[in-house]
């Protein structure tokens, strides 16, 4: 069964370096970079903007997977995706808060450069809306020496799905997708693997 992976960068980073994923994954796996759009006002509009897009690739089982202010967005998306019924297989965060905490994080989910002033003032404005529990699992990721986001903060993203739920810590930090990013990979890969056996036995 084909797989179709969006990766989803922290706020003012790019897609690009997803692409390396491309080479360690299975071929089942259809990896797919998305650079977060410029230039919106707020963190709806930038989901609207995305909101299309996100939906037009899935058409078969779509994992999301986001990195820090990414796996906000990734969320927020899996949210649309399950009000239309559409196949949401799982969702993978790296080093990000769980909605409902993202207010401790503030100003720690940009990319580090000196040009993103817009960006911190976009992912300083997120705000959780509690809606019900998505029913995919979650595989979340930290770093072991993240000061950002601690691990008791990323095991409160068990609170958003009703389906299964595993946490993985890893060697890195904050900059975990640079440090460990083939270990993230693999993780997950292994979970969608199983995902994929469990759904034809």
């Amino acid at each position: 069964m084909s797989i179709r992976l969006l990766c989803f960068p922290a706020a003012g980073g790019y897609g690009a370096p997803y692409r390396a994923w491309r080479a360690m994954l299975p071929p089942e796996i259809d990896v797919h970079p998305v650079d977060l759009p410029e230039g919106c006002a707020d963190v709806d509009s930038l989901l609207a903007t995305l909101d299309s897009s996100v939906a037009a690739l899935a058409d078969r089982p779509t994992v999301l997977f986001g990195h820090s202010f990414g796996g906000l967005v990734a969320y927020e998306l899996a949210q649309r995706l399950r009000d239309r019924r559409l196949p949401v297989a799982r969702l993978a965060v790296s080093a990000s808060p769980p909605p409902h905490l993202a207010a401790s994080v503030r100003g720690a989910l940009v990319a580090d450069s000196a040009r993103l002033a817009a960006w911190f003032t976009l992912a300083d404005g997120y705000r959780h809306r509690p809606r019900p529990a998505l029913a995919c699992p979650l595989s979340i990721f930290g770093g072991l020496t993240d000061t950002t986001v601690r691990r008791d903060q990323l095991a409160a993203w068990q609170e958003h799905t009703v389906g299964s739920f595993r946490l993985r810590m890893l060697p890195g930090s904050h900059d975990l997708l640079r440090e460990g990013g083939t270990y993230v990979a693999r993780a997950l890969a292994k979970d969608l693997l199983d995902d994929a056996y469990q759904a034809t036995t």
